[in-house]
């Protein structure tokens, strides 16, 4: 398989072979953050709302540039005393957004741990890594086309990096273009809010459903949605168990 740093260089390769048709010509890139006390629970979103580290899309023309890239995405917060605490630095509407809201839910219903703070038992990551710098928000047109072929490759060689146990997927109709190419168009479909709900041919867990702030505005709040996502992981690892048991 291939490693998750080649898979992230073939994508930003597809991105700048289409630079000349991007607009803003500077994006904002992602890699994932693993907390100090994970244990294989992964939170996935769709994209960057905004970040610290841009570049100019035709950079990415150059092998050197790409390497540059991915180099300081690697390093962004690497020396923290975890690399997710910068949720601690972030107004409270961040903090409190219903992404963040559920996913702290989440990570503590399935790793509770009282000694260590939510965010550190967690991998946070985005499916599509690369999104505008300004004005912020999803990709969209050529930008998100450059990464769809390659978002599913990249997204199996961060699992397998990270020996993730459950992925949270929020990211409502951001999948499909990753759902094959990662092995994963075979999960079995789930009743919405949900997409998807399943274990991989790996035995990991995967919830797939739609983004925290959409699941809201139809009536699923951020604590109704994590229970509804704790409770479906439960039933799907008490079956696989039940099947191997069997």
């Amino acid at each position: 398989p291939a490693s998750a740093v080649d898979a992230l260089d073939r994508l930003l390769e597809s991105i700048g072979r289409r630079a000349a048709e991007i607009d803003p010509t500077r994006i904002v890139i992602h890699w994932p953050h693993v907390g100090r006390s994970y244990r294989g629970t992964v939170i996935l979103g769709q994209s960057l709302y905004g970040w610290a580290d841009d570049f100019p899309v035709g950079s990415f023309r150059d092998p050197a540039g790409r390497a540059d890239a991915i180099a300081v995405a690697r390093a962004r917060n690497a020396d923290r005393p975890d690399p997710n605490d910068w949720l601690l630095e972030v107004p409270a509407a961040t903090r409190n957004s219903p992404f963040w809201t559920a996913s702290r839910l989440i990570a503590d219903a399935v790793q509770p741990d009282g000694a260590t703070p939510w965010y550190s038992r967690i991998a946070w990551m985005n499916l599509f890594p690369c999104a505008p710098s300004d004005p912020r928000g999803n990709p969209s047109g050529a930008l998100k086309e450059a990464q769809d072929p390659y978002v599913g490759e990249l997204l199996r060689a961060h699992v397998e990096q990270l020996d993730a146990r459950r992925v949270i997927a929020f990211v409502g109709p951001y999948w499909w273009p990753a759902a094959g190419p990662a092995g994963l168009a075979d999960l079995p479909v789930a009743p919405e809010p949900l997409l998807r709900a399943g274990v991989d041919a790996a035995e990991r867990t995967w919830i797939v459903g739609w983004h925290p702030a959409g699941a809201s505005r139809h009536g699923w709040g951020p604590a109704r949605y994590a229970e509804l996502i704790v409770d479906t992981l439960r039933k799907v690892e008490r079956a696989d168990r039940e099947a191997s048991a069997s």
